[in-house]
């Protein structure tokens, strides 16, 4: 942003005019669409606008259009702003506010941002896709609107999403979960610390990038060694050798708020930069006694970590409630309670795990149109003895995909391709066709 607002008091050419815009857009793409581009600018020309951008399109197609003064206004938005800069920082940054700003936008003539597309070269996993539609003839905006809709089986690259089963064990037992389901007679495992560390570098070797999320079907502060976990997840997407180290991975704890040590928080806190490491505290309701009936005893506690990480993570936690029929007249003031103490509030929606569940959801928020999974293009579930189911929902009611500690993951997530496949051709097999978690997604 800084750089930015210097930028604009640059003049244009040596005859000292200032520049009448800027045209914002990364390197890393390849394909920046000239009649888009001439587009956007006769907009942003003829409204005088402060803003202009194009909708709908994949990413990586078109610029964004500032007017000089704007980055100079955008300054006092993005103070505080600690983590690192992200493609959609900029409109992060002006959103905050819209409504102050002369805003102009350009619409796809087909609406493609559920596929989130980004025909950039700045991850191994958006490059491949983005040669693979060049390959089917999407070379420029107007193609890639034909493209793309016929061809959703190659939007399947490589995992971007890893929910990793830490440990069995949960100090509740959720009344709208299904796990932690026991191991024959014997108590919950934990992963051993050397088996996650060779997981991860495998996970980085393969993706390049990822999200790591260290919450699957257990609580992760369960982990006797959970601290040192973190740590490892976040050091895996580091490369140390010659040069600067350079981040890769990201990692999501979600967690009942139960068993933390507030030692431990403090110092992860301390030792991660900004945006690295993320929260999410699933408490479901404020009221004690909904709060027992769904989740069991221990709101105070799973309170106070949350006001903690909160404190310790600011907008990189999120308070959490499950809506369900049983909690949902109490959801507005559990907004209302966390909203207040400047938390961030998700209401997420209730899963049935393809019917293994009763449906306790209030309402169908499912679109009238089916498309492929998302869970299915994008996550890679892994269970604490490294089994690979084929997706979170699936409960070993299908036959795993492989197993990550003694196979390969290239391999492992090739054997999923068909049913993706299946997918992108209007079939939903087995448990799929009546699964609804079809639309929702997580990085």
């Amino acid at each position: 942003m800084e750089a930015l607002a210097e930028t604009a008091l640059l003049p244009a050419d040596g005859d000292g005019q200032k520049a009448e815009a800027l045209f914002f857009a990364r390197g890393d793409s390849p394909l920046l669409d000239g009649e888009v581009t001439e587009t956007l600018w006769k907009l942003h020309y003829k409204y005088d606008a402060e803003y202009t951008f194009a909708d709908g399109y994949p990413l990586g197609l078109a610029p964004e259009i500032l007017s000089t003064g704007l980055p100079e206004k955008l300054r006092p938005l993005a103070k505080g702003r600690d983590d690192a800069l992200k493609r959609d920082t900029l409109f992060e940054v002006l959103r905050q506010d819209i409504n102050a700003f002369d805003v102009e936008t350009h619409l796809s003539p087909k609406d493609l941002r559920m596929d989130r597309v980004s025909m950039t070269s700045d991850t191994r996993r958006n490059r491949n896709i983005a040669e693979k539609l060049y390959a089917a003839g999407g070379t420029d905006a107007k193609s890639l609107c034909e493209v793309i809709p016929s061809s959703r089986h190659l939007l399947r690259d490589l995992p971007a999403y890893f929910p990793i089963q830490v440990t069995e064990h949960c100090p509740q037992d959720c009344s709208y979960l299904p796990y932690p389901i026991p191991s024959a007679g014997s108590e919950p495992r934990h992963m051993a610390s050397g088996d996650f560390e060779t997981l991860c570098r495998k996970i980085v070797d393969f993706a390049g990038d990822a999200v790591l999320d260290l919450s699957l079907m257990g609580e992760p502060a369960s982990h006797p060694d959970i601290a040192d976990l973190i740590r490892t997840a976040l050091d895996a997407g580091t490369a140390v050798g010659e040069g600067p180290r350079h981040p890769r991975t990201r990692v999501l704890i979600e967690t009942s708020g139960l068993g933390w040590n507030l030692s431990d928080l403090e110092h992860l806190a301390e030792d991660t930069t900004p945006g690295r490491l993320m929260w999410i505290v699933t408490l479901d309701a404020s009221d004690p006694d909904i709060y027992r009936s769904l989740r069991g005893e221990g709101l105070e506690e799973a309170e106070n970590t949350a006001r903690e990480l909160v404190r310790l993570f600011g907008r990189h936690c999120w308070i959490q409630a499950t809506r369900m029929n049983k909690n949902e007249e109490h959801l507005e003031d559990f907004y209302r309670i966390w909203s207040e103490q400047g938390a961030q509030v998700i209401v997420q929606k209730y899963d049935s795990y393809a019917g293994f569940l009763p449906e306790r959801q209030p309402a169908d928020l499912s679109p009238l149109n089916r498309f492929p999974c998302w869970h299915l293009k994008r996550d890679m579930p892994i269970l604490v003895d490294g089994t690979v189911p084929i997706c979170k929902d699936d409960l070993g009611r299908r036959d795993s995909l492989g197993n990550a500690f003694t196979e390969q993951l290239e391999n492992i997530w090739a054997a999923g391709e068909e049913l993706f496949v299946a997918h992108s051709s209007g079939k939903y097999p087995g448990i799929c066709a009546g699964c609804d978690e079809f639309y929702t997604f997580n990085f």
